[in-house]
Protein backbone atom coordinates (compact mmCIF):
# COMPACT_ATOMS: atom_id res chain seq x y z
CA UNK A 1 0.00 0.00 0.00
CA UNK A 2 1.36 3.32 -1.07
CA UNK A 3 1.54 6.07 1.50
CA UNK A 4 2.34 9.74 0.92
CA UNK A 5 5.36 10.54 2.95
CA UNK A 6 5.72 14.23 3.76
CA UNK A 7 9.24 15.52 3.72
CA UNK A 8 10.53 16.34 7.13
CA UNK A 9 11.62 19.91 7.91
CA UNK A 10 15.28 20.50 7.76
CA UNK A 11 17.26 21.55 10.82
CA UNK A 12 17.83 25.06 9.47
CA UNK A 13 14.09 25.69 9.00
CA UNK A 14 13.27 24.40 12.48
CA UNK A 15 15.95 26.60 14.01
CA UNK A 16 14.67 29.65 12.12
CA UNK A 17 11.14 29.10 13.37
CA UNK A 18 12.27 28.69 16.94
CA UNK A 19 14.14 32.01 16.77
CA UNK A 20 11.02 33.99 15.75
CA UNK A 21 10.27 36.59 18.47
CA UNK A 22 6.84 36.79 20.03
CA UNK A 23 5.65 40.39 20.60
CA UNK A 24 5.92 41.45 24.24
CA UNK A 25 2.32 42.54 24.41
CA UNK A 26 0.88 39.15 23.48
CA UNK A 27 1.08 37.82 27.01
CA UNK A 28 -0.64 40.93 28.32
CA UNK A 29 -3.71 40.42 26.17
CA UNK A 30 -6.78 39.24 27.96
CA UNK A 31 -8.58 36.65 25.83
CA UNK A 32 -12.24 36.21 26.49
CA UNK A 33 -14.13 34.44 23.69
CA UNK A 34 -17.44 35.02 25.45
CA UNK A 35 -17.12 38.84 25.86
CA UNK A 36 -14.53 39.95 23.29
CA UNK A 37 -16.03 43.45 22.80
CA UNK A 38 -16.03 44.25 26.53
CA UNK A 39 -12.43 43.15 26.87
CA UNK A 40 -11.41 45.31 23.92
CA UNK A 41 -13.04 48.36 25.48
CA UNK A 42 -11.20 47.73 28.72
CA UNK A 43 -7.94 47.61 26.81
CA UNK A 44 -8.71 50.92 25.10
CA UNK A 45 -9.56 52.55 28.43
CA UNK A 46 -6.32 51.30 29.98
CA UNK A 47 -4.31 52.65 27.06
CA UNK A 48 -6.12 56.00 27.30
CA UNK A 49 -5.43 56.23 31.02
CA UNK A 50 -1.75 55.52 30.40
CA UNK A 51 -1.52 58.23 27.73
CA UNK A 52 -3.31 60.71 30.03
CA UNK A 53 -0.95 59.90 32.93
CA UNK A 54 2.08 60.39 30.69
CA UNK A 55 0.65 63.70 29.48
CA UNK A 56 0.09 64.90 33.06
CA UNK A 57 3.62 63.91 34.10
CA UNK A 58 5.08 65.57 31.01
CA UNK A 59 3.15 68.79 31.61
CA UNK A 60 4.24 68.87 35.26
CA UNK A 61 7.88 68.34 34.29
CA UNK A 62 7.69 71.07 31.65
CA UNK A 63 5.84 73.54 33.83
CA UNK A 64 7.93 73.07 36.98
CA UNK A 65 11.33 71.85 35.80
CA UNK A 66 11.97 72.66 32.14
CA UNK A 67 10.00 75.78 31.17
CA UNK A 68 11.72 79.12 31.62
CA UNK A 69 9.65 81.35 33.94
CA UNK A 70 7.90 84.42 32.60
CA UNK A 71 9.11 87.84 33.64
CA UNK A 72 6.28 88.21 36.16
CA UNK A 73 7.00 84.77 37.63
CA UNK A 74 10.68 85.60 37.97
CA UNK A 75 9.80 88.83 39.79
CA UNK A 76 7.86 86.71 42.29
CA UNK A 77 10.96 84.54 42.79
CA UNK A 78 13.34 87.42 43.52
CA UNK A 79 10.78 89.14 45.77
CA UNK A 80 10.47 85.93 47.79
CA UNK A 81 14.28 85.62 47.96
CA UNK A 82 14.49 89.16 49.35
CA UNK A 83 12.07 88.35 52.16
CA UNK A 84 8.64 88.31 50.57
CA UNK A 85 6.13 91.01 49.73
CA UNK A 86 4.14 90.48 52.94
CA UNK A 87 7.25 91.08 55.06
CA UNK A 88 8.02 94.28 53.17
CA UNK A 89 4.43 95.54 53.37
CA UNK A 90 4.45 95.02 57.14
CA UNK A 91 7.29 97.56 57.43
CA UNK A 92 5.65 100.97 57.74
CA UNK A 93 8.42 103.04 59.33
CA UNK A 94 12.09 102.97 60.22
CA UNK A 95 15.49 104.39 59.40
CA UNK A 96 18.81 103.58 57.76
CA UNK A 97 22.11 105.31 57.15
CA UNK A 98 24.02 105.33 53.90
CA UNK A 99 27.52 106.70 53.48
CA UNK A 100 28.35 108.11 50.05
CA UNK A 101 32.05 107.99 49.16
CA UNK A 102 33.18 109.78 46.00
CA UNK A 103 36.57 109.00 44.37
CA UNK A 104 38.62 110.40 41.51
CA UNK A 105 39.99 108.26 38.66
CA UNK A 106 43.12 107.43 40.64
CA UNK A 107 41.13 106.04 43.54
CA UNK A 108 41.66 108.99 45.88
CA UNK A 109 38.72 109.83 48.14
CA UNK A 110 37.29 113.24 47.25
CA UNK A 111 34.24 113.47 49.47
CA UNK A 112 32.32 111.47 52.05
CA UNK A 113 28.76 112.22 53.12
CA UNK A 114 26.68 110.36 55.69
CA UNK A 115 22.92 110.46 55.15
CA UNK A 116 20.35 109.12 57.60
CA UNK A 117 16.93 108.39 56.12
CA UNK A 118 13.82 108.43 58.32
CA UNK A 119 10.68 107.15 56.62
CA UNK A 120 7.05 106.38 57.29
CA UNK A 121 4.62 104.89 54.81
CA UNK A 122 1.02 106.02 55.19
CA UNK A 123 -2.17 105.81 53.16
CA UNK A 124 -1.42 109.32 51.95
CA UNK A 125 2.04 108.33 50.72
CA UNK A 126 5.67 108.24 51.83
CA UNK A 127 6.91 110.62 54.52
CA UNK A 128 10.65 111.17 54.28
CA UNK A 129 13.22 113.15 56.21
CA UNK A 130 16.97 113.08 55.52
CA UNK A 131 19.81 114.24 57.74
CA UNK A 132 23.09 114.83 55.87
CA UNK A 133 26.51 115.26 57.51
CA UNK A 134 29.47 116.08 55.27
CA UNK A 135 33.25 116.29 55.70
CA UNK A 136 32.93 119.64 57.49
CA UNK A 137 30.59 118.06 60.08
CA UNK A 138 27.84 120.51 59.14
CA UNK A 139 24.39 118.94 59.63
CA UNK A 140 21.64 119.59 57.08
CA UNK A 141 18.10 118.27 57.55
CA UNK A 142 15.55 118.35 54.71
CA UNK A 143 11.95 117.35 55.32
CA UNK A 144 8.37 117.90 54.28
CA UNK A 145 5.16 118.29 56.23
CA UNK A 146 1.57 119.27 55.40
CA UNK A 147 2.68 122.81 54.53
CA UNK A 148 5.56 122.02 52.20
CA UNK A 149 9.31 121.46 52.25
CA UNK A 150 11.54 122.77 55.01
CA UNK A 151 15.23 122.59 55.90
CA UNK A 152 17.69 123.43 58.63
CA UNK A 153 21.48 123.73 58.65
CA UNK A 154 23.14 123.31 62.02
CA UNK A 155 19.70 123.88 63.59
CA UNK A 156 19.21 127.17 61.71
CA UNK A 157 16.40 127.68 59.21
CA UNK A 158 17.57 127.71 55.59
CA UNK A 159 15.99 127.64 52.14
CA UNK A 160 15.21 123.97 51.38
CA UNK A 161 15.89 124.37 47.65
CA UNK A 162 19.35 125.83 48.23
CA UNK A 163 20.18 123.38 51.00
CA UNK A 164 19.10 120.38 48.93
CA UNK A 165 21.14 121.51 45.90
CA UNK A 166 24.25 122.00 48.00
CA UNK A 167 23.84 118.50 49.44
CA UNK A 168 23.30 116.91 46.02
CA UNK A 169 19.68 116.02 46.73
CA UNK A 170 18.31 117.47 43.48
CA UNK A 171 18.62 116.58 39.80
CA UNK A 172 18.54 118.83 36.73
CA UNK A 173 14.87 118.24 35.92
CA UNK A 174 12.56 121.25 35.99
CA UNK A 175 10.16 119.12 38.02
CA UNK A 176 12.75 118.37 40.71
CA UNK A 177 12.06 119.26 44.35
CA UNK A 178 14.24 119.27 47.51
CA UNK A 179 13.60 115.56 48.10
CA UNK A 180 13.95 114.42 44.49
CA UNK A 181 17.19 112.45 44.90
CA UNK A 182 16.21 111.22 48.36
CA UNK A 183 12.90 109.87 47.10
CA UNK A 184 14.71 108.09 44.26
CA UNK A 185 17.21 106.65 46.75
CA UNK A 186 14.38 105.22 48.84
CA UNK A 187 12.74 103.88 45.67
CA UNK A 188 15.91 101.95 44.84
CA UNK A 189 16.22 100.81 48.43
CA UNK A 190 12.71 99.35 48.01
CA UNK A 191 13.79 97.04 45.18
CA UNK A 192 12.78 94.40 44.22
CA UNK A 193 9.48 94.94 46.03
CA UNK A 194 8.59 97.95 43.86
CA UNK A 195 8.53 95.61 40.88
CA UNK A 196 5.15 94.38 42.14
CA UNK A 197 3.57 97.82 41.62
CA UNK A 198 0.88 98.48 39.05
CA UNK A 199 2.07 99.23 35.50
CA UNK A 200 5.37 97.32 35.72
CA UNK A 201 6.28 95.18 32.70
CA UNK A 202 8.87 92.44 33.25
CA UNK A 203 10.64 90.22 30.71
CA UNK A 204 13.73 88.01 30.65
CA UNK A 205 16.73 88.80 28.45
CA UNK A 206 20.02 87.11 27.61
CA UNK A 207 23.54 88.23 26.79
CA UNK A 208 27.13 87.03 27.04
CA UNK A 209 29.46 87.60 30.00
CA UNK A 210 33.20 87.48 30.43
CA UNK A 211 35.05 86.34 33.53
CA UNK A 212 35.84 89.90 34.66
CA UNK A 213 32.16 90.84 34.63
CA UNK A 214 31.20 87.72 36.59
CA UNK A 215 33.86 88.51 39.20
CA UNK A 216 32.42 92.00 39.69
CA UNK A 217 28.94 90.58 40.12
CA UNK A 218 29.99 88.30 42.96
CA UNK A 219 27.41 85.73 44.00
CA UNK A 220 27.80 82.16 42.73
CA UNK A 221 30.04 83.17 39.83
CA UNK A 222 27.59 81.66 37.33
CA UNK A 223 26.04 83.58 34.47
CA UNK A 224 23.12 85.56 35.90
CA UNK A 225 19.55 85.85 34.74
CA UNK A 226 18.73 89.23 33.21
CA UNK A 227 15.42 90.87 34.06
CA UNK A 228 14.28 93.84 31.95
CA UNK A 229 11.77 96.27 33.43
CA UNK A 230 9.68 98.90 31.67
CA UNK A 231 6.49 100.73 32.58
CA UNK A 232 3.14 101.50 31.09
CA UNK A 233 3.24 104.96 29.44
CA UNK A 234 1.05 106.51 32.13
CA UNK A 235 3.30 105.16 34.88
CA UNK A 236 6.85 105.97 33.77
CA UNK A 237 9.32 106.27 30.91
CA UNK A 238 12.47 104.90 32.54
CA UNK A 239 13.73 101.33 32.21
CA UNK A 240 15.85 98.95 34.26
CA UNK A 241 17.91 95.81 33.80
CA UNK A 242 18.59 93.65 36.84
CA UNK A 243 21.30 90.99 36.95
CA UNK A 244 20.05 88.24 39.24
CA UNK A 245 22.15 85.37 40.58
CA UNK A 246 20.66 82.03 39.52
CA UNK A 247 21.26 80.43 42.93
CA UNK A 248 20.43 83.01 45.59
CA UNK A 249 17.95 84.92 43.36
CA UNK A 250 19.35 88.24 44.64
CA UNK A 251 20.11 91.31 42.53
CA UNK A 252 23.85 91.79 41.99
CA UNK A 253 23.87 94.52 39.35
CA UNK A 254 21.49 97.24 38.22
CA UNK A 255 21.39 99.16 34.96
CA UNK A 256 19.13 102.18 35.08
CA UNK A 257 18.15 104.10 31.94
CA UNK A 258 16.74 107.48 32.82
CA UNK A 259 15.20 109.78 30.22
CA UNK A 260 15.80 113.47 30.78
CA UNK A 261 13.31 116.24 30.09
CA UNK A 262 14.94 116.57 26.66
CA UNK A 263 14.45 112.89 25.88
CA UNK A 264 18.11 111.93 26.36
CA UNK A 265 18.78 108.51 27.87
CA UNK A 266 21.34 108.56 30.68
CA UNK A 267 22.44 105.07 31.74
CA UNK A 268 23.79 104.09 35.14
CA UNK A 269 25.61 100.87 36.01
CA UNK A 270 25.64 99.93 39.71
CA UNK A 271 26.98 96.76 41.33
CA UNK A 272 25.14 95.50 44.41
CA UNK A 273 27.22 93.42 46.82
CA UNK A 274 27.50 92.57 50.53
CA UNK A 275 23.94 91.24 50.89
CA UNK A 276 22.67 90.98 54.46
CA UNK A 277 19.32 90.25 56.09
CA UNK A 278 17.86 92.85 58.47
CA UNK A 279 14.39 92.53 60.02
CA UNK A 280 13.49 89.82 57.50
CA UNK A 281 14.58 91.79 54.43
CA UNK A 282 17.69 90.78 52.43
CA UNK A 283 19.32 93.57 50.44
CA UNK A 284 22.70 94.80 49.22
CA UNK A 285 24.61 96.93 51.74
CA UNK A 286 27.13 98.24 49.19
CA UNK A 287 26.33 99.87 45.85
CA UNK A 288 29.35 100.59 43.66
CA UNK A 289 29.99 102.39 40.37
CA UNK A 290 33.30 102.20 38.51
CA UNK A 291 35.43 104.45 36.32
CA UNK A 292 36.28 103.06 32.85
CA UNK A 293 39.76 102.20 34.19
CA UNK A 294 38.24 99.86 36.77
CA UNK A 295 38.72 102.16 39.76
CA UNK A 296 35.79 102.80 42.09
CA UNK A 297 34.01 106.03 41.13
CA UNK A 298 31.57 106.17 44.02
CA UNK A 299 29.88 103.86 46.48
CA UNK A 300 26.98 103.85 48.89
CA UNK A 301 27.46 101.81 52.06
CA UNK A 302 24.40 101.03 54.19
CA UNK A 303 24.56 100.73 57.98
CA UNK A 304 22.48 101.19 61.14
CA UNK A 305 19.40 99.76 59.44
CA UNK A 306 16.34 99.58 61.69
CA UNK A 307 13.16 98.69 59.84
CA UNK A 308 11.11 98.38 62.98
CA UNK A 309 11.76 101.69 64.72
CA UNK A 310 8.66 103.65 65.65
CA UNK A 311 9.06 107.34 64.96
CA UNK A 312 7.33 109.71 67.42
CA UNK A 313 4.25 111.70 66.49
CA UNK A 314 5.12 114.96 64.80
CA UNK A 315 8.56 113.71 63.80
CA UNK A 316 8.18 114.95 60.21
CA UNK A 317 6.84 118.38 61.15
CA UNK A 318 9.04 121.38 60.38
CA UNK A 319 11.33 122.69 63.04
CA UNK A 320 10.25 125.94 64.69
CA UNK A 321 10.72 128.86 62.35
CA UNK A 322 11.61 126.79 59.28
CA UNK A 323 11.03 128.60 56.03
CA UNK A 324 7.94 127.52 54.12
CA UNK A 325 8.34 126.47 50.49
CA UNK A 326 5.22 125.30 48.70
CA UNK A 327 5.93 122.64 46.07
Amino acid sequence: MNQDIKPSKGPKESQKKSEEKIPWWVDLQVKDLVRPITVKRMQLLSAGALVLALAVVGYYAWENLLREPTGAEFVDEIVDAAGGLDTWNDIDQGQFTRTHNLYDETGELLKSTEETFYFKRTVEGLKLQVKSVGDNDSEVVVGKDDYGFWATKDNQTVDPMIAAKEEGMMCDSKFCDPQCASSMAFFRFSMPFKLKDRGVNASLASTGFNIAELNLLGGSGKEPTLLDISYDPEVGKDSWRFYVDTQDKLIHKVEYYNKSDKGETRPEEIYWTDHKTVDGITFSHRWTRYWPNGKVMDEYVYSDVDLGRELPDGFFNRRDGSELVER
